[in-house]
């Protein structure tokens, strides 16, 4: 029995992985880093940011400014604000769930929100948005997750994750919660046993009623 699902925000319900992976070519080209959207993917996807900013760092073979952060996320937020949209299904998921749910993410708030209000999801979480930057723990480690249930009251094991990337997968695992990952076409992780494959959101009602843990 399921009494709480945690979605992540970034790729899970919002379309902003493609965006900020743009964002991050272009703000670090200006620090002579040559970076493809791509590899800003593969590298950057559910990592927290001292760690992407460390990997520029290595890449540059230089520090990079105290200021490199602020203008990467209001360059970020200004894509955002441009072309941001809702994963398919998320809107109308989030609507329909008769199961209690927030959102745990690796990001500041700040950029939680922005990301929910350009997508009209906003409304859905008031009250209940958990960010890493709460507790200093950012996924893999489980701590986020298990922080946002206790505050909730709901024990980790009648707890669902919902994640699109690996380190989130692992987080939700550590916390002794069921896993669904959110692998859509050309988007294929190679997993840890005991994760639930979903290709889209509109299929996660399904699995809510008995999923079984493997």
């Amino acid at each position: 029995m399921i009494d709480l699902i945690l979605f992540d925000c970034d790729g899970t319900l919002v379309d902003s992985e493609v965006v900020a992976a743009d964002a991050w070519v272009e703000h670090s080209a200006q620090f002579g880093v040559s970076i493809t959207a791509a590899e800003a993917l593969e590298r950057f996807k559910g990592v927290n940011m001292a760690d992407c900013v460390a990997e520029i760092e290595r890449l540059a073979g230089s520090p990079l400014p105290a200021s490199f952060v602020t203008d990467l996320r209001a360059l970020m937020a200004e894509m955002f604000r441009q072309r941001l949209q809702p994963i398919a299904g998320a809107l109308e998921l989030v609507q329909s769930l008769a199961v209690p749910f927030c959102l745990a993410s690796n990001a500041p708030h700040e950029k939680i929100e922005l990301c929910l209000r350009v997508t009209g999801l906003l409304p859905y979480f008031d009250g209940r948005i958990f960010s890493a930057y709460d507790v200093q723990k950012w996924k893999p480690d489980p701590g986020l997750f298990l922080h946002a249930a206790a505050v909730l009251d709901i024990h980790p094991q009648r707890c669902a994750v919902v994640e699109d990337s690996l380190p989130g997968v692992k987080a939700g695992l550590a916390a002794g919660m069921t896993v669904f990952a959110l692998q859509s076409e050309g988007h294929v992780l190679t997993l840890p046993d005991g994760v639930h494959v979903i290709r889209e959101l509109a299929e996660l009602p399904g699995h809510l009623s008995s999923p079984v843990r493997q």
